[in-house]
């Protein structure tokens, strides 16, 4: 988990009072923290990833003078109007970093503590949030030195212009070479036949996200004003990061402005709205608490409750769910609060035997020598269609990528990707996974197993079929098939007690060619929900 290192004076201004080391500790433990040290005026915490808001001290004092009754209830954050406009060239950036959100922050007194916490938490939410700066990357200038409107758009890569700490400027390409940063983040964008940029209307650039700053821009001590962009390849992260920063500024007095493009208008920071369903809450908890009880206990965690509604801050990016909101109940009425109670029914317990049957398997496997993969039910079409066969499959609505975009119908081609992206590891390379497959009328789960070397063949990945078979105790029947991911004449259809479960056989050349694969493969999938059926 994340460590955050805090500003103890910094830190009891922002929260409004002083507590006792001990009650520090009770409370930081209570919601859902934990603290490490104090060292003079510095306080070391670590914070749980899914409270992001809590990444600085800004955020943290905010939380915790709720939840000790000093600040109860939602914090409200006025958005005021303004003329700030930008421009994004959808088409241009669509293929690099598609979402942007946007904001200015006026009239900030920065201290060399409070600038230290908004540097922090800006490197915290790139690292956890956003991570490792490929989901979301999170910008800071001054915005006196920069003129309106914007411009986010994508540039060669011989443009130039001086990245932070720099004094000489350098091209896009010399950045991801040269500059520590660039270095270190080069492998997000280095692909693109042009990279994202944010630029003024006098031709000054502001950043090349999600890598760098330009030096002209920076964020100083002396700095009043502030533009703050996200850029990223999820819309609702890059909306959520910028609802974090901004309320963080926001409670060291700065004022927050609107800012317009073609078609959004940022920042939002109107509350969700979720309703409640009571005797949920209590058959969740085993408790009885009325209207008044929810309501108090809902302030105590920084919300507003009204009419069966909750009202959640826009900088609470974990609430998904109702159960969300059940477990934040939960944390303020006190776990210690909470009456251990024997259940009324008994029941024994035992493992699941199909749990046990893949397990079985899995170590008869790690026994010749496999490594045991788990790559992502969701996959995409230019996969599928490496494979030289038509599949119908599961496509997703309002896909937020395209290499994730349906739910993958068999396992063979993400382990074939899995070797395409170890070609750097010695061979041979042996690997199965077993998981799920995605019908459209059914979930079902498979092993597939996949052999790669120089002078892997039939042969040899059948004898692996054969004594996985021999050690389950099960007799197997096989016959020629054709298959046009398989090469003719050496693939075969396998069926136990008349029923077909699994084909195997050396993988195609052309798909190899597809996934860019140098030597043989040999493959077989196998059907475990059948199976277990026949078992």
């Amino acid at each position: 988990m994340p460590t955050i290192t805090l500003n103890k004076k910094n830190f009891e201004s922002l929260l409004g009072k002083k507590l006792s080391l001990q009650e520090l500790k009770y409370n930081l433990a209570m919601l859902g923290t934990d603290l490490e040290s104090i060292k003079e005026n510095e306080i070391i915490i670590e914070i749980f990833p899914n409270r992001p808001d809590m990444l600085s001290e800004e955020g943290l004092a905010r939380a915790l003078s709720s939840f000790i009754g000093y600040k109860t209830g939602l914090k409200k954050y006025k958005v005021h109007e303004s003329n700030f406009k930008i421009k994004i060239d959808n088409k241009k950036v669509s293929s690099v970093r598609p979402y942007a959100s946007y904001a200015i922050i006026k009239n900030i007194k920065f201290t060399d503590a409070s600038l230290i916490s908004i540097m922090q938490l800006q490197e915290k939410l790139h690292l956890t949030f956003g991570r490792n700066r490929k989901k979301v990357s999170i910008g800071i200038y001054d915005l006196d030195k920069i003129k309106f409107p914007l411009t986010y758009t994508i540039k060669p890569h011989s443009f130039k212009f001086t990245p932070l700490e720099y004094t000489k400027s350098l091209t896009l390409s010399q950045i991801l070479k040269k500059h520590p940063k660039g270095i270190e983040y080069a492998s997000l964008i280095k692909n693109f036949k042009e990279y994202p940029i944010w630029i003024d209307s006098n031709n000054l650039v502001l950043s090349m996200p999600p890598i760098i700053n330009s030096d002209q821009t920076k964020v100083t001590k002396k700095t009043k004003n502030l533009f703050i962009d996200t850029t990223g390849l999820d819309k609702n992260a890059v909306e959520q990061a910028l609802n974090i920063m901004i309320c963080a500024l926001a409670d060291h007095g700065g004022k927050i402005y609107q800012v317009k493009s073609n078609k959004e208008i940022y920042p939002n920071l109107t509350p969700k709205k979720l309703k409640l369903n009571l005797n949920y809450i209590n058959k969740i908890l085993g408790l009885n608490l009325n209207e008044n009880n929810i309501k108090k206990l809902l302030e105590k965690m920084g919300y507003d409750y009204k009419n069966k509604y909750v009202y959640i801050p826009k900088y609470r990016s974990d609430i998904l769910h109702e159960i969300d909101i059940i477990e934040d109940i939960a944390i303020a009425y006190d776990y210690n609060n909470f009456k251990s109670e024997l259940p009324s029914l008994s029941t024994i317990g035992s493992e699941n035997p199909f749990n046990n049957l893949k397990e079985k398997i899995a170590q008869i496997l790690i026994g010749h020598k496999f490594l045991e993969t788990s790559s992502y039910t969701l996959t995409s079409k230019k996969i599928l269609n490496k494979m030289n066969i038509s599949l119908n499959y599961i496509e997703t609505e309002n896909a937020k990528s395209q290499e994730h975009n349906i739910l993958r119908p068999w396992l063979i081609p993400s382990l074939l990707q899995v070797l395409y992206e170890n070609k750097h590891n010695e061979y041979p390379q042996k690997i199965f996974e077993i998981n799920t497959v995605f019908k459209k009328d059914k979930e079902v789960t498979r092993l597939a197993c996949l052999i790669t070397h120089k002078k892997t063949n039939f042969t040899e990945i059948k004898q692996i079929f054969d004594s996985l078979m021999q050690q389950l105790n099960l007799k197997y029947e096989i016959k020629e098939t054709k298959h046009n991911s398989f090469i003719e004449g050496r693939v075969g259809r396998i069926s136990i007690k008349g029923k077909e479960v699994a084909y195997i056989g050396e993988i195609h050349p052309s798909v190899l060619t597809n996934f860019n694969l140098n030597l043989p493969v040999s493959a077989f999938e196998l059907n475990l929900t059948d199976l277990f059926k026949l078992l």
